[in-house]
């Protein structure tokens, strides 16, 4: 058994997130085309240890993380205690809509069972990693993905081309929950269309957030940083997730290069990354 593993986790963008009305679960269904991104990662590094603990600076830690409870699945799914010294480096902001949560806790998954060899094959780890969130059975396939239902369903599709994010924030840090509740109270939220959009993004007119407006109402400023966006020449704007970073997309490096110097709060300046896998 390796001593410790290196795990990336990286951030993600919503090109697409499509919103339901709230069903009796109290869940919302989703239609949302998923994209990691390259070179706005958290780093989780994992060691056989004694005893569990986690380090994860500015985060919560314990049961309040996301990575621990990640943890608390495969122990109880094995019958097995699964001791371990994790380590979480962030990166990617937190209430800024880019999934790094999520992604911690995926990386956990996979970590865990690399270092105990627990023989635990992907399909398996999306369920359980469909307990803990929307965004974590994402993070464990990774690559370019049309998830519906609550997340859990996911359709690799291809890693679109020609597309740079500049993400902005977080303009205004959201709550989940909150951004969620406005929506419901605002009224939104129809069948959701199971198909993935198609075409290219640039010209199909599909991209888009429809949690965009419940955002904005909790924070008008994210009007002005979506306008800034915008005038810079962004082919498309939109909300990151549930808020509140923002991401203007352009079709070259050198023009997202470009609008970021002129703006602030910059984060990254980035693009697709690679399925590990091949399926996006």
């Amino acid at each position: 058994m390796a001593d410790h593993l290196v795990i990336p986790a990286p951030a993600k963008l919503n090109l697409v997130l499509r919103v339901g009305p709230r069903a009796p679960d109290g869940y919302h269904p989703l239609g949302t085309l998923l994209v990691a991104l390259a070179g706005l990662e958290d780093t989780v590094t994992i060691a056989a240890a004694p005893t569990r603990t986690l380090s994860c600076p500015g985060a919560p830690g314990g049961p309040a993380n996301l990575a621990w409870r990640a943890v608390d699945a495969l122990e109880a799914a094995c019958a097995r205690p699964l001791p371990a010294r994790i380590d979480i480096v962030k990166r990617i902001p937190m209430q800024a809509g880019l999934g790094g949560g999520s992604s911690d806790a995926a990386a956990v998954l996979i970590g865990i069972t690399a270092l105990y060899r627990l023989g635990l094959d992907v399909r398996e780890l999306e369920r359980l990693a469909a307990d803990l969130g929307s965004d974590v059975p994402f993070f464990v396939r990774g690559g370019t993905q049309w998830a519906t239902g609550r997340g859990e369903r996911l359709l690799p599709r291809s890693r679109p081309a020609d597309l740079w994010a500049v993400i902005c924030g977080p303009v205004a840090p959201l709550s989940t929950t909150d951004v969620y509740r406005t929506f419901d109270r605002l009224g939104h939220g129809g069948a959701i269309d199971p198909d993935p959009p198609t075409g290219p993004w640039t010209s199909g007119g599909w991209v888009g957030n429809d949690l965009w407006r419940a955002a904005r109402t909790l924070a008008p400023e994210l009007g002005a940083a979506a306008h800034d966006l915008a005038r810079l020449g962004a082919h498309e704007v939109l909300l990151c997730g549930s808020g509140g970073a923002m991401a203007g997309l352009w079709t070259t490096r050198a023009a997202a290069e470009t609008a970021a110097g002129q703006l602030r709060s910059v984060i990254a300046i980035t693009s697709p990354r690679p399925s590990v896998t091949g399926t996006g």
